[in-house]
């Protein structure tokens, strides 16, 4: 199974969390809270693109295969991400106003760390073991 625009897409969303990371420390966010606003929206579009692809072609697809572990950890990988999708969706509604992440900068920061750190450490169990796993079925 060749996983190669996965791998992009993960590049691209390690990029967009790196940059997000850096926008919300406490010097960066204080002087522009409405950059560190729109760069947790950039990550949320671009995470919502990958989810699409995943939910859309590889879970359907790899749910077909005959091996009931591998169905079985396929499930276990799409209940985790619905988690964070929707902890990352209610964040996003929680900060829309910019002059809200201003006000409110220390709660935004710490609720947007720990969303980086569910999200970071998401996508190295996909790398580290679903995908390379994906890799070697026939599917």
């Amino acid at each position: 199974m060749n996983l190669d625009r996965y791998h992009e897409q993960h590049a691209d969303i390690r990029q967009q969390v790196k940059d997000l990371q850096q926008r919300i420390e406490p010097e960066a966010l204080a002087a522009d809270p409405g950059a560190a606003r729109q760069s947790l929206v950039t990550l949320g579009a671009r995470l919502n693109i990958h989810l699409a692809f995943e939910d859309t072609a590889l879970y359907p697809t790899v749910l077909k295969h005959p091996d009931p572990r591998v169905q079985q950890r396929t499930r276990q990988y799409m209940e985790e991400m619905g988690g964070i999708k929707a902890a990352l969706k209610d964040h996003l509604q929680r900060w829309l106003s910019t002059g809200r992440v201003q006000a409110e900068a220390p709660a935004f920061r710490k609720e947007t760390l720990a969303i980086l750190q569910a999200l970071r450490t998401r996508l190295e169990a996909e790398d580290r073991d679903f995908y390379p796993m994906l890799e070697t079925l026939a599917v």
